[in-house]
């Protein structure tokens, strides 16, 4: 190699020589030199925005009120690395990662990383951050006053070999972010079949040049150099907006809630009513003469709470006329989960009790099970409007999340515009639902086809070059697949985010 780093052939060179540590009385120098170590090292090389850092977690650093130590579980139990590293991956790419930030080197086995995810399914994301952190090896390894980093790049004692081919899958490079390498597991198949894993120069960073007709060597020596990106090439994997959600068509990551609290005014206890209406009838267009003004008008005077303006709405006959006589009784019971607990059904028995309450006790019966039941009362209360409750929950199973999102269809669709059931086949048969061809694509995103007569249903290429320097996204240069109906939105995206755009073409 051209250089004599072997960590720098796996793009992995350290900003710092040695650890660094802070107590209490050491220089300011040294205390920025700390945070910053840990705030790359925890968050996994994805820096934080300036309102995004934890300031009264660094000021209590400062003063001596937290150690090196609790600082790190201050970051580690973060919205922010909540929302990247727990929320936004799968559960096994969760724990993989959790293990390097906290503790700096890659799970041992299977075994490891199967006792996390449980621990995380039973306790919460908070007990397996409490159990790295106050574990024997942390405490050997790092202390109270030093800095977490990666230890297996120079093989430690009692480090197995397969330590550092394992952490150079899990770093890639020095310059990249665990944000931005993906969702999935890079050791599932490496740990689950106790497997080694062939190291490789990561194509991005270097690319071997041809000298004299011999591939990469030059005087006995291979060469690299970088590579550079003539055009714009960015996977097609930025998403619409760049939040989380809403290539499966929800507007946002975390959805907005509305309660009511003494003191409303007039005008922010008719957007109430507008956001009950919207989820309980699963976003309608309503007339006049379709609302329920009675409920309406105790709501404003404070005759009713929230929960029992969702119950006027839900056993409304617009309600009645829209969901339950021109539906299927599968799909009207889907719909009230969605409408009523923000979630869809969790299995096929649950289904089945309210269908059969359904014909045996009568309608009101099966709207009163959903508004009385001690689950909404513990996510809504008597004063909160129902929500959809897409993040992972403790206890909740993965699979409630492509059904929930089977249900939503688009964040502008209406629930009225399909009488079948969307979860019959899914929860019979404990399978994805139809409409999925993997848990992050969906098919109805795809159909945009080429050469249709209506442009809305084409699907085009925009070429972007020149994001700004310090935006969240890495790369300067990037593609968006989008239909024709997406169109506006990506372009207004774009434009937001001071992107220049190159061509839009259509894509055969």
């Amino acid at each position: 190699m051209a250089n004599q780093s072997f960590a720098l052939s796996f793009g992995a060179t350290p900003l710092l020589d040695n650890p660094v540590s802070y107590k209490v009385g050491d220089d300011e120098s040294n205390l920025n030199l700390v945070i910053s170590a840990c705030y790359r090292h925890v968050f996994g090389n994805t820096m934080p925005m300036e309102s995004e850092r934890l300031e009264s977690a660094e000021s209590q650093l400062k003063h001596g009120s937290l150690t090196v130590k609790e600082f790190v579980r201050s970051l580690a139990k973060s919205s922010f690395y909540r929302s990247r590293f727990y929320e936004a991956v799968a559960p096994h790419r969760c724990v993989e990662l959790s293990i390097k930030h906290l503790l700096g080197r890659p799970p041992v086995d299977e075994a490891e990383v199967g006792a996390e995810v449980a621990r995380i399914a039973s306790a919460g994301f908070d007990a397996s951050i409490d159990a790295l952190i106050d574990s024997e090896e942390y405490g050997r390894s790092f202390g109270d006053h030093t800095a977490p980093y990666i230890r297996t790049w120079n093989s430690p004692v009692g480090s197995p070999q397969s330590a550092f081919n394992r952490i150079a899958a899990l770093e890639q490079n020095f310059a990249g972010s665990d944000s931005a390498i993906g969702s999935n597991s890079k050791l599932l198949v490496s740990l689950a079949r106790n497997q080694p894993i062939t190291i490789r120069v990561p194509a991005q960073v270097y690319r071997a040049q041809n000298f004299g007709g011999f591939a990469g060597t030059e005087t006995g020596r291979t060469t690299f150099t970088p590579v550079r990106r003539s055009n714009s090439d960015g996977g097609d994997s930025v998403p619409l907006r760049g939040d989380l959600y809403v290539g499966f068509g929800l507007g946002q990551r975390s959805q907005e809630i509305f309660q009511r609290v003494p003191g409303d005014t007039a005008d922010q206890i008719q957007g109430l009513v507008r956001a009950t209406y919207r989820q309980v009838m699963g976003n309608p267009h309503l007339m006049e003469s379709e609302r329920v003004i009675s409920a309406e008008s105790k709501f404003a005077e404070g005759y009713l709470s929230t929960r029992e303006l969702v119950r006027a709405i839900a056993c409304s006959p617009e309600y009645r006329r829209r969901f339950f006589e021109s539906n299927a009784p599968y799909r009207f019971v889907e719909l009230n989960f969605k409408h009523l607990l923000g979630r869809a059904p969790a299995s096929q028995a649950e289904l089945s009790e309210h269908i059969q309450r359904l014909a045996v006790e009568g309608y009101e019966a099966e709207i009163g099970s959903y508004l009385d039941g001690a689950e909404y009362q513990q996510w809504f209360g008597e004063h909160t409007v129902p929500f959809a409750r897409i993040q992972t929950e403790n206890g909740r199973n993965q699979i409630g999340f492509n059904r929930h999102l089977a249900l939503v269809q688009g964040y502008s669709s209406s629930d009225t515009v399909q009488s079948s059931s969307s979860l019959v086949t899914s929860l019979g048969a404990k399978a994805l639902p139809s409409g999925w061809s993997t848990t992050t694509v969906r098919l109805n995103r795809r159909a945009a086809f080429s050469g249709s007569v209506d442009p809305t249903t084409k699907r085009y290429r925009i070429a972007v070059q020149a994001q700004p320097a310090g935006g969240r996204q890495r790369t300067p240069n990037a593609s968006y697949l989008v239909s024709g109906k997406d169109m506006t939105t990506q372009l207004a995206y774009i434009h937001r985010r001071g992107g220049r755009i190159i061509s839009i073409t259509e894509v055969a």
